[in-house]
């Protein structure tokens, strides 16, 4: 089973990461172009992570990836 939470990503995976980005902020542009409230895409978002996590690790793996995701991105927003 693969990691999620690579410290060094390769650089496959960073390719990966970049094509999904790109295709999750085409569809979301388009759902917000369309008139869907930010709320309701970020709940719609986080559902479906939710729903891949508990498919593919179980239940209990979904908070502590929420929590791993929120310090990387809290981490990335500190100035330098």
């Amino acid at each position: 089973m693969s990691k999620w939470n690579e410290v060094e990503p390769t650089d496959e995976q960073v390719a990966l990461t970049k094509r999904v980005e790109l295709a999750l902020c085409n569809e979301i542009n388009l759902l917000a172009k369309e008139g869907i409230p930010v709320a309701c895409i970020l709940t719609g978002l986080g559902v479906t992570i939710a729903d891949l996590l508990t498919c593919r690790r179980g239940p209990e793996s979904v908070a502590p990836w929420f929590s791993a995701q929120a310090e990387m991105i809290a981490g990335l927003q500190r100035p330098a």
